[in-house]
C-alpha cells in the first residue's frame, strides 16, 4: 500500500550515508549465513568499520567545492552510469522480479554520492539567509521538505533492498494429526447480508479439518446496544439485522457471535471474540475478503516451524478497480495502487522480522494476543499497533507473497478518502503514541521498518509543499533560493533524473513512473488536515468504517472536488503572472525556472483531476477475465463454450450461435473446478446475446446470471469464482509489467492529464449551463 508506506517519486533525495548503511547491513547478512556467531560478529565489526570509512570518503568527496564545469562532467558521467546499469539490470531481469543486488548497490552509490552533493550545497550554498521573513520562511518550507524526503529515503532503502522471497510450504490437511485448530473470525458493521454470505461460503470452503475448523461472524451491527437504542426506526433496523444474519449463519453452517456495547470499534469486537472462542490460531478476514480453499494450508506450516511467530499476513488481492483506476479507465492496464506495499514494502519488512498485521488475510497465534490483551484499542489502526507490542515482547513474523483472498476496494472517492484517512490518523497516532524509535524492546531494524510505515503519512507536507512552492516567488516574490540559476541546474537536475532512474529500476514493475505524483495529490490537501489533528489531540480519533458494496448509477463530479478545482486556479494564475513577469523584469532566469515548475505542477494537479468524475459502477459483483472451457447442457443436447468473464453471480459466455439458441430458460452449465478437483454443474438464466463479441468472429457472447438451486451449489459456485489462489497470482503476474519511463509518462498524459482536461470542461460546461437556466428562472419570475 504506497499509502502504507512506499517510496514515492518526485520526494526528494537518497542520502550518501543510506547506501553505505544498506550495503554494510547486507553485506553482513550475506557473510554470517553459514558461519558461527562469533565470526559473523568480527565480520560485522569489520564491515562496519570499512562502510564508515567509505562513507566518510565519499561524504568528503561530495563536500568539496569544485567548478562548475567539473562539477557539470561529474553529474553527466553519474546519471549515465547510472543509465547503463538500468540499461543492463532490465535486459538481465526481463523474466525475473528481482534485478541482482550488487547491481542495485551499485546505483544506490550513485544516487547517493548525486544526492549528498544537491543536500550539500542546498544547506552551505543555497539558503536565503539574508532576506526578509517571508523568503525566509518560503526557502526553509522547501528545505525541510527535501531533509523529510531525504529521510523517507534513508529508511525506504534499507527496508527495500533485500526482499524476502519467502514461498508458502503447503501442509497436508489430510494426513497431519498434529494441525492446530483455527478459529475463522469475520467482523462486520453494516455490510450486507449477501457481501458477507459469499465470504462465509468461502470459508466453509477452506480444505482443512473439519474438527479443527470453526467459522465465527463477529456481527457489531446487531449488538444489544444498537437493539435497545431509543430510536425506534434504528432500534428495528438493529433487530432486522440480528435475525437476518442469524438466519444466515444457521443456514450456511457457521457461528452467529454478537456483543453488549459497540466499544473499541473492529478491535473490540474481535477481543470479545476472543474468550467465547478456542481455536489456537485465528485467521481474520474482512467481510468482503474472500479466501481462496488453500488458505491454511499455504500458512500454517509456518507456526508449525516457528513456536515464537505470531503471524502470518499474506497480500490483499483487491479485484475492483479503486475509484481512480476506474475513473482513468486503465484498471487492467498497470499494477494497482496497494501493490508497491504487498509487492515491495511487506517482502522487505519481512526480511527485517518486521512484516505486520493488515487488519485482514493475517493467521494470529491465540496465545500471543492473549499475552498483550488481544487487539491494540489505543489507536484507529490497531492492526499496526497489535504487531509492534508482540514485535517487541520478541515474536515472530512471517509474510507470505501468494493472493489468497479477493477483496474490495472503495467505489467511490469519498469512500476512498475515507479509509486512506483512517490509516492516516492511526498510523500518525502510533507516531505520536507509542514511536518505534523510543518503545522499547525492538530490534534497530524492526524500529526503523516500523518508524518508516507511520512517518510515511506526514507526506502531504512534502507534495503540498513541492507543488506550491513556485507560486510563493511567481505571486509573493519570496526567493526560494540565495543562488545562480545555473548553480541550482547543476546540483537539482541530476539529483532529479537520478531518482527518477532509481525509483523505475527498483519498482517499474509495481508503480509507473508519475502515478505516485497522481495518488499523492488526490491524498494530500485532506490529510494534512489529519495530521494537525493528530498532532494537537493523538488521543482522539474515530474509526471510520470503508464503504461496501457501492454503486453510482449516474455519473457525477465528487463534492471533494472544490480544492482542487481551488488549487488548479491557483498554481494557473502562477504560471500566467510568471510569464507577465518574463516581460517586465529583467531578472528572467528564476522567472523561467519557476513558471516551468509551476507548469509541471499544474500538470500533476490536472492529471489527478480525473480521478474526481466518478463513472457509473451498476454491477452488484466485479467481473473479472478467465479462461475456461464448459460444456452446456441444453435439453438432450451438448453443446462447448467458454467462459471469458465471470463473477460470483454471472459470466459471460462464447458460444456458437447454434448453442445460443438452443438454450433454454433455465440451462446446466458444466465446468471444471480447479479447486475442488472436479467437475461441477450451475444452473444459469440468459439475460442477454451481443453479435460477435468474442476473439472467434464465428461466435456469439451471451450473458448469464448463475441460478443455484441448493446450498452445495452455491459452495460450488464460490469455489469456482473465488476459490483458487493461482488465478488471483496470475493476473497479479500479468499486471506487473515494466513498461518503462516514456511508457509510464505516456500514461499519465493520454489517461491522467486527457481525462483531468475532460472534467474540467465538463464542469465549466454544467456551471455555465446552471447559470443560464438560473438567469431564465430569474427572468420568468420577473
Amino acid at each position: 500500500m504506497d499509502a502504507q508506506g512506499g517510496i514515492q517519486p518526485g520526494d526528494g533525495a537518497i542520502a550518501l550515508s543510506q547506501s553505505n548503511s544498506i550495503m554494510f547491513i547486507y553485506g553482513a547478512k550475506m557473510m554470517g549465513q553459514g558461519t558461527s556467531s562469533v565470526t559473523y560478529n568480527v565480520t560485522s565489526w569489520l564491515l562496519a568499520g570499512a562502510w564508515l570509512l567509505g562513507a566518510a570518503l565519499l561524504l568528503y568527496m561530495a563536500s568539496l567545492d569544485v567548478a562548475p564545469q567539473v562539477q557539470l562532467v561529474w553529474s553527466l558521467l553519474a546519471v549515465a552510469s547510472m543509465l547503463v546499469l538500468r540499461k543492463m539490470l532490465f535486459v538481465r531481469t526481463k523474466s525475473s522480479y528481482r534485478p541482482l543486488c550488487y547491481y542495485k548497490m551499485i546505483l544506490l552509490i550513485l544516487s547517493g554520492v548525486i544526492a549528498m552533493r544537491y543536500m550539500w550545497w542546498r544547506t552551505f550554498h543555497s539558503l536565503p539567509l539574508d532576506g526578509d521573513l517571508g523568503t525566509m520562511i518560503a526557502g526553509f518550507l522547501l528545505y525541510f521538505a527535501e531533509i523529510q524526503a531525504l529521510l523517507i529515503f534513508f529508511m525506504s532503502s534499507v527496508v527495500y533492498l533485500y526482499p524476502l522471497m519467502r514461498e508458502p510450504e503447503k501442509v497436508d490437511v489430510d494426513q497431519d494429526a498434529e494441525l492446530p485448530s483455527v478459529d475463522v473470525f469475520v467482523p462486520s458493521f453494516n455490510e450486507p447480508a449477501e457481501l458477507i454470505r459469499v465470504t462465509l461460503l468461502a470459508a466453509g470452503n477452506i480444505r482443512y479439518p473439519a474438527d479443527k475448523l470453526n467459522i465465527y461472524l463477529l456481527d457489531d451491527g446487531g449488538t444489544a446496544e444498537k437493539r435497545q437504542q431509543k430510536n425506534p426506526d434504528l432500534s428495528a433496523h438493529a433487530w432486522d439485522r440480528h435475525r437476518e444474519l442469524q438466519q444466515l449463519c444457521e443456514e450456511v453452517g457457521v457461528n452467529y457471535l454478537t456483543r453488549e456495547k459497540n466499544e473499541n470499534a473492529k478491535a473490540g469486537n474481535i477481543n470479545a471474540a476472543l474468550p467465547r472462542t478456542s481455536g489456537e490460531l485465528i485467521l481474520i478476514l474482512d467481510c468482503d475478503h474472500v479466501p481462496t480453499v488453500d488458505f491454511l494450508e499455504n500458512t500454517v506450516s509456518e507456526f508449525q516451524k516457528d513456536e515464537k511467530l505470531y503471524l502470518v499476513q499474506t497480500p490483499h488481492f483487491l479485484i475492483n478497480e479503486d475509484p481512480i483506476e476506474k475513473n482513468v479507465g486503465r484498471f487492467k492496464d498497470m499494477p494497482s495502487e496497494c501493490e508497491l506495499f504487498y509487492t515491495s514494502t511487506m517482502r522487505g519488512m519481512d526480511n527485517w522480522n518486521a512484516a505486520f498485521f493488515c487488519g485482514s488475510g493475517g493467521v494470529l497465534r491465540r496465545s500471543c494476543l492473549e499475552e498483550v490483551g488481544g487487539i491494540g484499542t489505543k489507536t484507529v489502526t490497531e492492526d499496526i499497533e497489535t504487531s509492534i507490542q508482540l514485535a517487541r515482547r520478541g515474536y515472530n513474523s512471517a509474510y507470505i507473497h501468494k493472493p489468497m483472498l479477493a477483496g474490495l476496494q472503495p467505489e467511490t472517492f469519498s469512500g476512498f478518502m475515507t479509509q486512506r484517512l483512517r490509516w492516516a490518523h492511526g498510523m500518525l497516532q502510533v507516531f505520536m503514541m507509542m514511536n518505534p524509535l523510543i518503545i522499547k524492546g525492538l530490534k534497530p531494524t524492526q524500529r526503523l521498518c516500523y518508524f518508516n510505515m507511520v512517518s510515511y503519512w506526514f507526506f502531504s507536507f512534502m507534495r503540498l509543499v513541492f507543488l506550491l512552492a513556485p507560486s510563493l516567488y511567481l505571486l509573493f516574490g519570496f526567493a526560494l533560493y540565495d543562488a545562480p540559476v545555473y548553480e541550482v541546474l547543476l546540483y537539482g537536475v541530476p539529483h532529479l533524473i537520478a531518482f527518477v532512474i532509481y525509483f523505475n529500476v527498483f519498482f517499474g514493475r509495481v508503480r509507473w513512473f508519475l502515478v505516485s505524483e497522481m495518488y499523492e495529490t488526490l491524498q494530500s490537501l485532506f490529510s494534512i488536515r489529519t495530521i494537525f489533528k493528530v498532532l494537537l489531540h493523538p488521543q482522539n480519533g474515530k474509526f471510520n468504517v470503508t464503504p461496501k458494496d457501492e454503486n453510482i448509477k449516474e455519473e457525477f463530479m465528487t463534492p471533494l472536488a472544490a480544492p482542487y478545482f481551488i488549487l488548479i486556479t491557483m498554481i494557473t494564475l502562477s504560471v500566467a503572472v510568471g510569464v507577465y513577469r518574463m516581460f517586465l523584469e529583467e531578472n528572467w532566469e528564476f522567472l523561467v525556472m519557476a513558471t516551468f515548475w509551476s507548469s509541471l505542477s499544474l500538470l500533476i494537479v490536472i492529471g489527478s483531476l480525473g480521478a474526481l468524475y466518478e463513472k457509473r459502477q451498476v454491477r452488484h459483483s466485479t467481473r473479472f477475465d478467465v479462461d475456461m472451457d464448459g460444456i452446456l447442457s441444453c435439453g438432450d443436447a451438448f453443446e462447448p463454450c467458454q467462459i471469458k468473464e465471470m463473477s460470483a453471480t454471472g459470466a459471460n459466455l462464447c458460444m456458437s450461435p447454434i448453442a445460443a439458441q438452443k438454450l433454454q430458460e433455465r440451462t446446466l452449465l458444466e465446468v471444471y473446478c480447479e479447486p475442488l478437483g472436479r467437475n461441477i454443474k450451475l444452473n444459469f438464466t440468459t439475460c442477454s446475446q451481443r453479435g460477435a463479441d468474442c476473439e472467434d468472429d464465428e461466435k456469439v457472447a451471451v450473458g448469464i446470471l448463475f441460478a443455484p438451486e441448493s446450498l452445495a451449489e452455491q459452495r460450488e459456485l464460490i469455489a469456482l469464482t473465488y476459490g483458487d489462489s493461482e488465478r488471483w497470482r496470475s493476473i497479479l503476474k500479468a499486471r506487473n509489467v515494466h513498461p518503462g519511463l516514456w511508457q509510464g509518462f505516456k500514461f499519465f498524459c493520454t489517461s491522467g492529464i486527457y481525462s483531468g482536461f475532460k472534467v474540467m470542461g465538463q464542469a465549466i460546461y454544467r456551471l455555465f449551463t446552471t447559470e443560464i437556466k438560473f438567469k431564465k428562472r430569474s427572468e420568468a419570475r420577473e
